[in-house]
């Protein structure tokens, strides 16, 4: 397993949500929930982020997410590649 792994997940959130989200830049997120992602940025962005944009009550958002995946290996925080 790569050392740093870059992944991707695109979804749509509502306007609400994203002016909520907007509060928080630079900060920490949590998600209390499985998240799936890809190590496509492509799948991600127009399977998921893109269709939410199309929405006009919803706003497409792509996260950028990179990992140290040795840090991963030592916790007890379920990780799979």
């Amino acid at each position: 397993m790569p050392t740093n792994l870059q992944v991707f997940r695109g979804q749509g959130l509502s306007m609400e949500d994203f002016e909520n989200m907007k509060k928080t830049k630079g900060g920490l997120m949590s998600f209390n929930n499985f998240l799936s992602t890809s190590r496509n940025r492509e799948i991600s962005f127009k399977n998921f982020a893109r269709p939410a944009a199309l929405n006009t009550n919803s706003v497409g958002i792509l996260f950028i997410m990179n990992i140290d995946a040795a840090i991963c290996t030592k916790s007890s925080t379920p990780f799979a590649e």
